[in-house]
This record gives C-alpha cells, sequence and structure tokens, in this order.
C-alpha cells in the first residue's frame, strides 16, 4: 500500500473525515500469475488499493449433488410456507434466494484475532440458477477489499446456512470485522441456520460422527474424490502467501465450493425429513423431540401418534408421548401410556418417570392415596434395584411425596 493510502486509512480510524473513495485500479496490483487464476475462474477485484479474487461458479436447478437436485430447494420451501408450527429452520415468508449457503477457510481453528480468514465462501438459490461466489485474500494486507466486496455485495441476503457457523465461522468473521469496520459496511443482522445442530438431532445415533463429510457420505450419499482436506488449508494458504503459486490453494477453493454445495442438499435432506409424515421410527422420534423442545405440542403429537398407532415406539416414545398429551392437559388420555410404560417393567429412567407421574396422577386426580403411595414406593424399589436415578429435582420430588403420602396413610390408620 503507497503512503498516500496509509495516511487516508489512519484519518479514517480517527474519523476525521469518512472512508475515502475506492482508489484508481492498477492492473491486477499483487497477483501473480493472473492468467492461471482467470483459467480457474477467478477475477481480481481493487478497492482503496488493496487486490482479491473473486470467483463464480453456476449450476443450473437441475444439478443433482448427493441426494437432491438444487431445484428442490422451491419445492421444500412451499411446504415450509404450509406448516403452521414454529420451527428453528422454518423460512417464514422469506424466499430461496433470501439464504446465503456459507463457509470460511481460515488459518486455524481456535478463532480469535490470531486466525485470519482467507476464504468467504457463498451460494445463493435463484430460480434460474445456483451461483457459488468465493471471495480469496490473495495476502494479510489486502483484508480491507476483502470485506467490502463480500459486505457489498452479498447484503441482500437475509440468513445464513452454514455447518457450525454460528459458534466458528460467523464469530470469525463479526472478530476480523472489528478491525476493518471503519472502512467497509456493517455486517448484516443476518438470521442463522446452523446444520450442524440440526445434523445432530436427527443423525448422531447413527453416524461415527458429524463432520460434514460423514454426513455427506452416510446421509446424503455424496463422495469427494481427491479432494483437499480442511487440516492443510492453513499450510497451503502460507504457501501461496510466500510463492504466490495458485496450485498451492486451488484445491482449497474447490474444497469450500462442496462444503456449500453440500449446505443446500442437506438443508433439503433435513427439512424433508422434519416435514414428513413418516419415516423411521428414530427419525421420527428426534423430530417428535425436536417440536417439543419449540413448544409445538400439537405438532410433536402427530409424530408420536404415527409412531404408536404404527406399532413403533418404546418405553421412551410411550413417556414422552403420554407427556405431550399432558402439556395439553389431556391428562386422562396421558394415563393409559404411562400406564404401558410402567407394566414393560424396563430397567430405565422412562420407567421410574412413568411411575412418578402415576402416582402423580392418583394422588392429585384419582384422589386415591393408597395407589399413589404404591407407585411412589415401587419407583423407589425399582431406581435401588435396578442402580437408576431420577434427575436430582425429579428425585427430591419423590421423597417429599412418599413423606406426604405415608403421613396421610398413618393418619387413616
Amino acid at each position: 500500500m503507497n503512503m498516500k493510502n496509509k495516511l487516508k486509512r489512519m484519518k479514517t480510524h480517527l474519523q476525521e473525515e469518512s472512508p475515502a473513495a475506492p482508489a484508481p485500479a492498477e492492473p491486477a496490483a499483487g497477483i501473480r500469475h493472473l492468467e492461471e487464476w482467470e483459467a480457474f475462474g477467478a477475477v481480481p477485484k481493487q478497492y482503496d488499493g488493496e487486490t482479491i479474487l473473486k470467483r463464480t461458479v453456476t449450476y443450473p436447478l437441475d444439478y443433482v449433488h448427493g441426494s437432491a437436485s438444487f431445484g428442490e430447494l422451491f419445492t421444500v420451501f412451499d411446504r415450509w410456507q404450509q406448516e403452521p408450527a414454529f420451527h428453528p429452520l422454518h423460512p417464514e415468508g422469506r424466499r430461496p434466494e433470501d439464504l446465503l449457503f456459507f463457509d470460511t477457510e481460515t488459518t486455524g481453528l481456535k478463532g480469535g484475532t490470531g486466525t485470519t480468514i482467507f476464504l468467504l465462501g457463498g451460494a445463493r438459490v435463484y430460480p434460474d440458477r445456483v451461483e457459488v461466489t468465493q471471495y480469496f485474500l490473495p495476502g494479510p494486507e489486502h483484508e480491507v477489499a476483502l470485506y467490502h466486496y463480500f459486505l457489498t455485495e452479498c447484503y441482500s441476503a437475509e440468513n445464513l446456512v452454514t455447518y457450525n457457523g454460528k459458534s466458528f465461522d460467523w464469530p470469525q468473521v463479526q472478530t476480523r470485522h472489528t478491525l476493518v469496520r471503519n472502512q467497509v459496511p456493517k455486517l448484516p443482522a443476518f438470521g442463522h441456520f446452523d446444520l450442524l445442530h440440526a445434523s445432530r438431532r436427527l443423525f448422531a445415533d447413527r453416524l461415527e460422527s458429524c463432520r460434514l463429510s460423514v454426513v455427506e457420505r452416510d446421509i446424503l450419499g455424496f463422495v469427494r474424490h481427491d479432494d483437499t482436506p480442511g487440516y492443510l488449508a492453513p499450510m497451503l494458504y502460507f504457501d501461496y502467501v510466500n510463492e504466490g503459486l495458485p496450485e498451492f490453494v486451488t484445491g482449497i477453493l474447490e474444497h469450500n465450493e462442496q462444503d456449500i454445495l453440500s449446505l443446500i442438499t442437506l438443508y433439503i435432506d433435513i427439512s424433508k425429513r422434519i416435514l414428513a409424515d413418516g419415516g423411521s421410527e428414530k427419525q421420527s422420534l428426534a423430530v417428535a423431540k425436536w417440536f417439543d423442545q419449540q413448544k409445538e405440542w400439537t405438532k410433536s403429537a402427530q409424530h408420536y401418534t404415527a409412531m404408536v398407532e404404527n406399532g413403533e415406539g418404546d418405553g421412551e416414545t410411550m413417556h414422552r408421548y403420554g407427556v405431550n398429551l399432558k402439556k395439553q392437559h389431556r391428562y386422562a388420555e396421558a394415563v393409559p401410556w404411562f400406564e404401558k410404560v410402567w407394566e414393560r417393567n424396563e430397567d430405565s429412567r422412562y420407567t421410574l418417570e412413568a411411575g412418578v407421574e402415576l402416582a402423580k396422577w392418583e394422588e392429585h386426580q384419582a384422589k386415591n392415596p393408597e395407589r399413589a403411595l404404591l407407585y411412589a414406593l415401587g419407583v423407589q424399589s425399582k431406581a435401588e434395584r435396578a442402580g437408576l436415578k431420577l434427575p436430582a429435582g425429579k428425585q427430591a420430588d419423590l421423597h417429599k411425596r412418599l413423606e406426604r403420602l405415608m403421613a396421610k396413610r398413618g393418619r387413616t390408620s
């Protein structure tokens, strides 16, 4: 950066004047081997004497990546718009083109100001195409240009879709942005769909891990070939900074591109599972629990009902269905499900919790303290015999209930 631009930068920091207009462009300043970059689809972009590389790749909507074509996103959105229940992945009136499927590549995984983002990648799904855009930082001295172009060109998006982006990617963007915030646009107030959390809810019990590569392979049916491993990215990037050879980093950009495309397919796949009327027992239970957490009791009850009416459902499913009915104040309908769990006599926390619910019912609704005491004693006995424990709060409540019921029996004997 020349002295004139350095002075402009310092004035901006001191807030003595508004950010300077872009300096006149110089031909691909700081970019070596430009022909190779252009052959790869990347072109230089300059701002205020700094230069980055921008790469754009376009896909048709009928392009199939793993288990879905990109155009299915519009079908999924139509189905979401018909769903009245709240869900963390519900687009709530947004259009597919309002989403930015987003991923970064960094010089380290610890985060903080010592970690630099050298690649910002995102995809937008339009009615006629999918467009992947990547902003590459050729050296740390060009960071203002990186965020200027990313924020200027992605500002119209309303919602990020990431994989662990809530915990890493976006906080890291916020950290780096603070260093250049006086020279670039403000960060948008994006909504955020983090598909790592969704994948853990739906797939954790059937996968060796919830790394994106594992989810791609075992859920989306997508296998990468000749992929550049993510752990090599920092070393390869530093090699590029030192030597300027595009071949060090083009594999990283392709890796990032595949990550972003997988986010589109994964959002489609997970949405289908959430909106499905049926599915495997484990999947239906996971979806029902997810709606329970949002207190969408009617919606989760639909999944429980489908499972138990099909003869599916273990003690956990039956117990959760009973709790769900109780939350809807359908107490008399809940009791038979607690009884079914209790009669299964399994050594599980759900048997204990079902016994507690039955003790509550008998004491407060049926007004039968003797039966309530039998259930409470049964819970205590089973817990001791099987080496099980109720959660601390429920255990304390059980002791109080036993003391109260024993006192009642003493007064009536």
